[in-house]
Parts: C-alpha cells; sequence; structure tokens
C-alpha cells in the first residue's frame, strides 16, 4: 500500500495548478478625479476673496482697500465708524 492509499487519497494525476481568481476586495485608492461643484470656468467677481474697497456703513464713504490692513481697522473720517469690506 501507498503512502496516498493508506491516508485515503486517492493516486490522481491532477497537476494542481488553477487559476486562483480572488474574491477579495481592491487595496487600491482611488484618484478622486471628480469635478469640484462651482471650480474653474470662468472667474466670478466679487465672489469671495478680499474686497476691492471699504466702506461707511453710516454714511456711505468709500475708501479703496489698502493691503494687509482690515477694513474694520480704518474709521471713516466724516463720522468716525469703522469701515466694513465691500
Amino acid at each position: 500500500m501507498t503512502m496516498a492509499e493508506r491516508a485515503g487519497r486517492g493516486a490522481g494525476a491532477g497537476s494542481g495548478t488553477g487559476a486562483g481568481a480572488g474574491r477579495g476586495r481592491g487595496k487600491g485608492k482611488g484618484m478622486g478625479r471628480g469635478k469640484g461643484r462651482g471650480m474653474g470656468g470662468p472667474s466670478q467677481t466679487g465672489a469671495g476673496g478680499a474686497p476691492s474697497k471699504c466702506t461707511c456703513p453710516q454714511c456711505g464713504y468709500e475708501a479703496p482697500k489698502k493691503r494687509g490692513v482690515p477694513c474694520r481697522s480704518m474709521k471713516c473720517p466724516k463720522c468716525g465708524t469703522p469701515l466694513v469690506g465691500a
């Protein structure tokens, strides 16, 4: 008796190789190339970003915006009210 017969196995002649297509979930990470909403296209002037001028909410005085200086730190020369970005 051969060893395979004693173990209860047949003496088959199969090669034992197979395609082995797995069923696991992939580990790849997608590169997220979706289109962002509202991005690109023609520029949207006035939407977001820094204001171009500072305005007095009390009397309507307008002054040009200075880069690096917040509008609220400037006071209206007419009435003394802090200016707001517009």
